[in-house]
């Protein structure tokens, strides 16, 4: 593996060219959390009823990751990366295009998606490859804060272009794009990776029960919190895109120290406890989504809807330890993406469904049901603690 001098310090050429393809979809990742719901409400004029029912064909192709990347297993792990990051691009770029209906929106997040999550195993799989002397939740740590600082330069400036130069939600989803084929051309210049070639198309097996259950949790609770507290706070709060943006800028600004801290973290306290953490705060959150209105006067709830935001999203990051949870068990490298892969589809096994009842859930008591929403978060989040609880490494695997 070639290395690069930078400075006094090297680093090997093809993780360069990762960290390159981080940030580029860093830039992409930003330009989705900030506008997409935007553009859904201000833009295409959906309500709360065509937004969950979008969900369930937009997360089709997470249900189907697993025989995706099976199909793709003949390319390995980092041309696969390349041609998913490639076929989102195209997808995305034609979202920010589409004028309007139900079906050519669909169809365009359909693409982008498909794209990011045949990517989402992939990038778990090279990061750790790059890790050294079993550090390899820290390495995690790293790879995501080189995402962290693309998002914050890219939040930073959306505030400032959609404040004061008021641009198209197309200028933005045309940038998002370009960096994320851009991301996909870079993967084609990393060498094959030096773990294991990704030998099998699909795994499943006893000793990985614990990360199918938390999978299957997970992708529950992730369409509460990140379908759904965006939307709190653009409807029930009545905040602009950007306040999304700074919001999603603060929690960038953090998670460049945060997330490194965590991997860390992860390595030095194990995945059980870091695991639980990460479930007892989104317990926290729900709670504040759900009450805050009636517990506070207006400005001081949206302040509590606010914080409950930022902790939701650094949390996100403790998907780190599932992942980490699966490499300290795999006796065999080669299992460890169709295994993440497989994970990816179990999350969407259930998480389908869940935006169409919550939808349901959310419309009824005149339009406030969005407390039991939050309250149905956390009675999920309570089972990802218990859990949780019950994650042992083996001593072998630990390091």
């Amino acid at each position: 593996m070639r290395e690069i001098r930078i400075g006094k310090r090297t680093i090997s050429r093809d993780f360069l060219f990762f960290l390159i393809a981080t940030a580029l979809l860093g830039v992409t990742m930003a330009i989705e959390n900030t506008s997409i719901a935007n553009r859904l409400h201000e833009d295409l004029g959906f309500e709360i009823q065509q937004r969950t029912m979008l969900e369930v064909p937009r997360e089709l192709p997470g249900l189907l990751v697993v025989f995706l990347v099976g199909g793709l297993a003949f390319l390995g792990d980092v041309k696969t990366a390349a041609v998913a990051n490639i076929f989102g691009g195209i997808g995305l770029f034609l979202f920010g295009l589409v004028p309007s209906g139900f079906l050519p929106v669909m169809a365009t997040l359909m693409i982008y998606n498909t794209g990011t999550h045949i990517y989402m195993p992939m990038q778990g799989t090279i990061s750790m490859s790059f890790a050294k002397d079993g550090n390899i939740g820290r390495r995690l740590g790293q790879v995501q804060s080189v995402s962290m600082a693309a998002l914050i330069l890219t939040s930073g400036s959306l505030i400032l272009l959609y404040r004061f130069l008021e641009i198209p939600f197309v200028v933005s989803f045309t940038v998002g794009a370009i960096a994320m084929i851009l991301a996909g051309v870079m993967f084609f210049f990393i060498g094959p990776l030096q773990a294991a070639p990704r030998r099998k198309r699909f795994v499943f097996k006893k000793k990985y029960k614990l990360f199918y259950m938390l999978c299957i949790i997970f992708g529950m609770r992730k369409q509460i919190t990140i379908t759904f507290v965006p939307w709190l706070i653009v409807r029930v709060y009545d905040q602009p895109v950007v306040t999304i943006t700074i919001l999603f800028f603060i929690v960038s600004v953090i998670n460049i120290f945060f997330r490194p801290w965590l991997g860390g973290f992860i390595d030095r306290k194990g995945e059980r406890f870091v695991l639980m953490m990460e479930a007892f705060l989104i317990i926290v959150s729900c709670l504040g989504f759900a009450f805050s209105r009636y517990l506070f006067p207006e400005s001081v709830a949206l302040i509590v809807v606010a914080c409950c935001y930022i902790i939701d999203n650094l949390f996100s990051g403790a998907g780190m330890a599932r992942t980490t949870y699966v490499k300290r068990l795999s006796d065999d490298p080669g299992e460890v993406s169709a295994t993440l892969a497989l994970g990816i589809s179990l999350d969407h096994v259930l998480s389908m469904s869940v935006p169409t009842v919550a939808g349901i859930l959310w419309a009824t008591n005149m339009g406030q049901g969005y407390v039991y929403v939050f309250c149905a978060g956390l009675v999920i989040a309570v089972l990802n603690l218990l859990i949780s609880n019950r994650i042992r490494v083996p001593i072998a695997n630990a390091s």
